[in-house]
């Protein structure tokens, strides 16, 4: 299901998915393969690399990720 979002303090307009939990973890562990995102082994904690947050919910790190990726902030 597509839903138009508005990110606050932009004026860009994003399409953004909702992302189930099975996708979630694709998501996740597609990026963990890439570097983009680690966990320590002792603490459920996701990382995200290139931007410093931080999720313990595979489905959220999947969200914002999938924002970060739309926003074009890899080539930054």
């Amino acid at each position: 299901m597509l839903t138009n979002r508005i990110m606050a303090g932009t004026e860009d307009q994003f399409l953004t998915q909702d992302i189930h939990e099975e996708k979630a973890m694709l998501i996740v562990e597609q990026q963990l393969e890439k570097g983009t995102i680690k966990m320590k082994h002792d603490e459920p904690v996701l990382h995200h690399i290139p931007s410093g947050a931080k999720f313990e919910s595979a489905v959220n790190m999947a969200h914002f990720h999938k924002g970060w990726e739309a926003r074009g902030e890899e080539s930054q």
